[in-house]
């Protein structure tokens, strides 16, 4: 896992937030149950959004250990 990737799945999370912003801006456009069925989906998919960027996170974040680790087993 690179930054990169890291920062594009901060970059999804924010789409779907912004979404969710969007539909909550323009909510007297909608029925309340339109409105519920399209805040559910954006909710759903904020929720996959932002589970792949802790994944992603945690996935980065053994990278740099391993780094380091291998790092101070070439100073021995």
């Amino acid at each position: 896992m690179n930054k990169e990737e890291c920062f594009a799945r901060f970059d999804y999370v924010k789409f779907w937030h912004s979404r969710t912003r969007e539909l909550i801006a323009n909510s007297e456009t909608y029925s309340y149950s339109a409105f519920q069925e399209s805040f559910r989906e954006l909710r759903r998919e904020s929720r996959r959004a932002e589970f792949l960027l802790v994944v992603a996170l945690y996935q980065f974040e053994q990278e740099m250990e391993e780094q380091a680790s291998y790092g101070s087993k070439e100073l021995r």
